[in-house]
């Protein structure tokens, strides 16, 4: 990386500050490791050691390595959401109204496993939150949405971010309808709230009420 720009040295005037410069790399790591947990990765700057994250395969270590890319706050109120419908799945975790934001700082939306800005799902998140969080707060959430290659046009970015889907209503309603019956597992004057207040504040508590909640089938 020290001679990126020997053969063309004008390009080095439209960097950054070291750290800015980083703080994209760093990004563009984190994505990447939500996107494919199988794979280790670390993260090196300056000779020191940032991120070790080893290939996770189980669901536990998944959870620790958001913990480690989000922190542990994000993990101990974070909604295990695994849903299929009949041409589109859902996975991932999305945090309890109490973790809310003042900016979508920790919004991870993955569509094929490839990382997107869409304003359909964005506005379907925001739809299954609108009883649950004040309209200037943000969710946090990290989601992994699975639909048929044909069914998305993912030639719309330069860079890819971007999508264009056959059935955008469809899936929106998809994703709106999945998130509200986890998020109403855990509103307070539920069993599922209740149940949760006694015991330790951890994934695994709103994660088994929320799977309880969507009636999830194994796939």
């Amino acid at each position: 990386m020290r001679d990126l720009f020997h053969n063309v040295p004008a390009r080095r005037k439209f960097l950054r500050s070291e750290r800015t410069e980083f703080d994209h790399l760093a990004r563009t790591v984190l994505q990447l490791a939500l996107a494919r947990p199988e794979t280790g990765l670390t993260l090196l700057h300056n000779g020191r050691n940032l991120w070790q994250l080893p290939a996770a395969g189980e669901q536990g270590h998944v959870e620790r390595r958001l913990a480690i890319l989000l922190g542990e706050d994000f993990l101990n109120h974070a909604l295990h959401v695994r849903h299929r419908g009949t041409s589109c799945a859902l996975t991932g975790w999305i945090a309890a109204p109490a973790f809310s934001r003042a900016q979508g700082d920790v919004q991870h939306l993955y569509v094929n496993g490839r990382w997107v800005r869409d304003k359909h799902l964005a506005h379907a998140v925001r739809h299954a939150y609108r009883d649950v969080l004040h309209h200037q707060r943000h969710p946090a959430y990290v989601l992994h949405l699975t639909l048929d290659p044909e069914d998305v046009d993912v030639n719309v970015h330069p860079a890819k971010h971007e999508i264009r889907l056959r059935d955008a209503r469809q899936v929106h309603d998809f994703v709106a309808r999945t998130l509200e019956e986890a998020l109403a597992a855990v509103r307070p004057g539920s069993d599922a709230a209740h149940g949760i207040d006694h015991l330790p504040v951890q994934i695994a508590a709103p994660q088994q009420q929320a799977d309880l909640a969507l009636r999830i089938a194994e796939p």
